[in-house]
């Protein structure tokens, strides 16, 4: 009678790993960066770029699948690279990288790999954008609150580097929880109404 049991209580411990701290992060940065729409060419490039990649990072940790057969960013690349070629390189790598992902069926265990791969390329695109905008605009509170979401977002995709070996153990869980909750609450300041 025991045994039975015991391995009842076994096989209810032994579920798949969490991944929804990393898509709630990676939905919320998605949705902060994605509005108020940036108006100039090679930085929309690269905004629609940044919220596509990180809008599937939150369908891969969901164990979704990603629609991207080829590049989703040939276009944004050349466009984004006629601003910043360090931005255009970064957009071209990411898309490569989701075009991979597809091709490799990758879902929510691959996530780990493919964040560390990522991350050099979303750093160099967050960092272009960011000078791109320095450079197209006026001074704003609307521009300086887009432009520090866009930091925190960085900063949470290197947290996610940082934990790609322990992303689902509580304590990683809680730092990227408390990361969402920190942009989440930046971005409420940024968004309309």
């Amino acid at each position: 009678m025991r045994l039975p049991l015991l391995a009842l209580l076994a096989f209810t411990g032994c579920g798949a790993p969490d991944y929804t701290p990393v898509r709630d992060w990676a939905s919320t940065a998605s949705l902060a960066l994605d509005e108020p729409a940036l108006g100039q060419t090679g930085s929309l490039a690269m905004q629609q770029a940044l919220v596509t990649y990180l809008h599937a990072v939150s369908v891969l940790a969901s164990d979704g699948v990603l629609p991207y057969r080829e590049s989703p960013f040939s276009t944004l690349a050349i466009t984004a690279g006629q601003d910043s070629e360090r931005g255009g390189q970064a957009v071209a790598a990411l898309g490569l990288l989701l075009r991979h992902a597809n091709r490799t069926n990758a879902q929510a265990p691959q996530l780990r790999d493919n964040i560390v791969a990522a991350d050099p390329h979303v750093q160099a695109l967050v960092q272009s954008l960011a000078a791109t905008m320095a450079r197209e605009g006026t001074d704003s509170p609307a521009r300086r609150q887009y432009l520090f979401v866009l930091s925190q977002v960085g900063q949470g995709h290197a947290l996610l580097k940082a934990q790609a070996s322990s992303i689902t153990q509580e304590e990683a869980v809680q730092r990227i929880r408390a990361a969402e909750d920190q942009l989440r609450r930046s971005a409420a300041r940024t968004w309309p109404g």
